[in-house]
């Protein structure tokens, strides 16, 4: 599988989320009867025409959506908007074309919190024949002294979206000039945080609490251990970096939910984390630290 946060990110040329799909009626079979038609108000499935593999199974109202579609109309709203002329793509399908997650990134259009960390303004986005993922789109941005892809707390640059029939992806694309004015405007957010002190302790309680906490039916607080030693690792590595302060706590968080090469799916465990640490770094959670 294809890691997006390489630093060999050229602009990609071979079209490999472009293939036929059709929406086939199913039917059960059992060695004693013969096969038996499935009702299409019940259920029906997503079919990779060409290879003839069965990508997904959906109810009646669910609409697929082309990786195609997506695709285009996405670079029709960069195009459109002139935010920028000076950008590399990458796309990539996993699970036989059932999923699909693609990438943009600005190379004009960066700031510096610090002097000498560059971020880039970067637009990602998703869809899925398997339901695993809806048509999803956001614009954030890019720590390039690491590649963190910067998980935001707010979500006026997001767009999430059921496959169904009202589905408009134009509409959704048509976001990314407000995405790339708030993207501007966290300049100063993350240079105050170089300002607020954050000790070892208090990074810690933050990832026990906010990311590691383990629900469960008793009294005694318990936390992923794992998870807590590998943020903890990102939290030391950061801190001599940048500082014992609130920008390397988030830093060792964005770390941590972009660096997934070494699991099973990277696509998957990405988004999960990402979606982790944009609920721990909202309003009230992220002010404890």
């Amino acid at each position: 599988m294809n890691d997006l946060s390489t630093t060999n990110f050229a602009i990609q040329t071979e079209n490999e989320w472009s293939f036929p799909i059709d929406t086939c009626n199913l039917y059960a079979s059992s060695i004693h009867t013969d096969d038996t038609p499935v009702p299409e108000s019940m259920a029906r499935a997503i079919v990779r025409t060409d290879t003839n593999q069965v990508l997904g199974v959906h109810g009646s109202k669910y609409k697929a959506i082309k990786h195609d579609d997506v695709v285009n109309s996405v670079f029709e709203a960069v195009t459109a908007s002139g935010i920028s002329n000076d950008y590399n793509h990458k796309v990539n399908v996993f699970d036989n074309g059932a999923k699909m997650r693609g990438v943009i990134r600005f190379n004009d259009l960066t700031f510096e919190p610090a002097v000498g960390d560059t971020v880039m303004f970067q637009l990602t986005f998703f869809n899925s024949y398997d339901g695993s993922w809806a048509f999803q789109q956001s614009a954030e941005g890019l720590r390039l002294i690491c590649l963190n892809g910067m998980v935001s707390q707010y979500s006026v640059a997001k767009t999430w979206q059921k496959h169904t029939a009202n589905i408009n992806v134009k509409a959704s694309a048509s976001k990314l000039q407000a995405a790339l004015d708030g993207f501007f405007k966290t300049k100063e957010q993350y240079w105050a945080w170089q300002h607020i002190h954050v000790s070892d302790q208090m990074a810690e309680d933050f990832f026990k609490h906010k990311v590691c906490r383990i629900n469960n039916n008793t009294s005694t607080f318990k936390w992923n251990e794992k998870r807590l030693d590998d943020l903890m690792i990102c939290w030391h590595k950061d801190k001599q970096a940048v500082g014992t302060n609130k920008w390397a706590l988030y830093n060792a968080l964005t770390y941590w939910s972009s660096h997934t090469e070494d699991n099973k799916s990277p696509a998957n465990t990405q988004r999960l984390r990402e979606g982790i640490v944009a609920k721990a770094i909202n309003k009230w959670n992220w002010e404890i630290a």
